[in-house]
């Protein structure tokens, strides 16, 4: 066993509503509110796709998700040789790990982003630097003052998670002309068709000046497809053509490929599900009490308090499982009722 696995811990997501309500003795329904999932569902085109390809499942995969690829390539207008596909944004992440990083290399991050960045360097024996939020925000001139001749990778969270907040595009512009261009930049934009905010980055347009500006995105948020497994990295071909290596043969389903093509055919559905997500977002900062919440383009919002449990624990006491944090609680925009029911409770909770 590697030794540096002795410092990091498997994942353990929140406990289930049953497990919550056998620890809480909770009767009545329990709404998850912790996994930033879309809780509209996927198109129900998805649905129909799925169910004409039961007959599929004694065969692999094809390798590559080939339909899927030429799709997203005429979707964002980029070389289908550019884009590779992972089981979710996790395996991603993992495989551009495996690929890039050895024993004494480093990543540059921020503290209080997505986990898996220091999780898999750490599995490399990669050194990781995290530095701090500015009032939730990436600090982008503190992370470039951390690039030196080890950094092998800068990871970069658009919007954060799990505070909500962005940078803009000027912003990954002049960050991205003072990065070295032997240094991969991977912008992880989980959350990008959340996003309403006009300044928001253009990362494909930036790609064709910086050909060290890698994006992810997934099917797993706004699309709906968490369960399905299935995210994607577009860089420089070269990159690409290193990451595949890594990649496992048959690592997205055959079900997983169709019902990402289904779901990236239905724009209509997804345009609805960004302007629902957003209206109820808005309702959460017409409160008084929004200035405990960090600015958010996500379909979660970051409360800040000093008693984050207590804050759990009265958000539980009407439905509604959360995710706590050390200092702060975050909350997954659901349907308009259970937003209503955290409202009140904000209205009444003193941070």
């Amino acid at each position: 066993m590697k030794k540096q696995i002795e410092q990091l811990s498997a994942y353990e997501p929140g406990l289930s509503p049953r497990a919550l309500k056998e620890q809480y003795g909770i009767e009545g329904e329990l709404y998850k509110l912790a996994s930033n999932e879309n809780l509209y569902g996927p198109t129900p085109k998805v649905n129909e796709a799925i169910k004409a390809h039961l007959d599929e499942l004694q065969f692999y995969p094809e390798t590559g998700s080939p339909l899927l690829k030429e799709a997203i390539s005429k979707y964002l207008n980029v070389d289908a040789s550019r884009i590779l596909f992972g089981a979710g944004l996790d395996e991603v992440i993992l495989m551009i790990s495996r690929a890039v990083l050895t024993a004494g290399d480093k990543i540059v991050t921020s503290e209080m982003t997505f986990g898996q960045y220091y999780h898999n360097a750490i599995v490399e024996s990669a050194k990781v630097t995290q530095v701090p939020l500015q009032e939730g925000y990436f600090d982008l001139e503190g992370i470039l003052s951390e690039i030196d001749e080890d950094t092998k990778l800068v990871w970069l969270c658009n919007p954060n998670n799990p505070t909500g907040t962005y940078f803009s595009h000027d912003e990954l512009q002049r960050f991205l002309e003072r990065v070295p261009s032997d240094i991969p930049v991977i912008i992880d934009e989980a959350y990008v068709e959340f996003v309403t905010a006009d300044d928001f980055p253009d990362t494909l347009a930036l790609q064709k000046q910086f050909a060290n500006a890698f994006l992810l995105r997934t099917f797993s948020k706004a699309y709906g497809l968490a369960g399905m497994r299935i995210g994607y990295v577009v860089a420089a071909k070269e990159a690409i053509e290193k990451y595949n290596i890594i990649r496992p043969p048959f690592n997205v389903g055959r079900l997983s490929e169709y019902a990402a093509l289904a779901a990236l055919e239905d724009q209509a559905y997804l345009t609805s599900i960004r302007d629902r997500n957003a209206q109820e977002r808005a309702k959460f900062f017409e409160l008084s009490q929004s200035d405990a919440f960090y600015p958010s383009q996500t379909n979660f919002i970051y409360v800040k308090t000093n008693k984050p449990h207590d804050l759990y624990e009265a958000l539980l006491s009407v439905g509604c499982i959360t995710r706590e944090f050390p200092k702060g609680v975050r909350i997954t925009i659901g349907f308009p009722e259970q937003n209503e029911k955290m409202i009140e409770v904000l209205k009444n909770f003193n941070f």
